[in-house]
């Protein structure tokens, strides 16, 4: 988590209300930066987390889309030529891209 205190205070986080992250980012420290600074932590709590985590019906729908996006990159990472970044340019790998997020909604094969 040393990263998270870099991005925090180099990122422009005046306009954001809520903060939307996987398990990987669920530390004391993590959601104490994000709430004092006055926004909602959207993490999931760690399997075998002390306190469990309070979903509130307010946060119900946030914590769907961030399930839907965890799940897409998820398809998208299926295809190891995108996950290890085989192609050096920009050109073909964002060509490959397009193609698995085609196939990751199924509008292909």
């Amino acid at each position: 988590m040393k990263v998270f205190s870099e991005l925090w205070a180099t990122g422009n986080w005046e306009d954001t209300k809520h903060v939307i992250a996987d398990k990987g980012y669920d530390f004391y420290d993590v959601r104490k930066r994000i709430s004092d600074s006055g926004k909602n932590p959207i993490i999931p709590r760690r399997q075998g987390a002390i306190c469990p985590g309070l979903h509130t019906e307010e946060n119900r729908a946030r914590y769907k889309t961030r399930s839907a996006i965890e799940r897409f990159f998820g398809r998208i990472k299926e295809n190891r030529r995108l996950a290890l970044r085989f192609d050096k340019l920009d050109v073909t790998f964002f060509s490959f891209f397009a193609i698995a997020c085609l196939k990751a909604f199924k509008l292909i094969c």
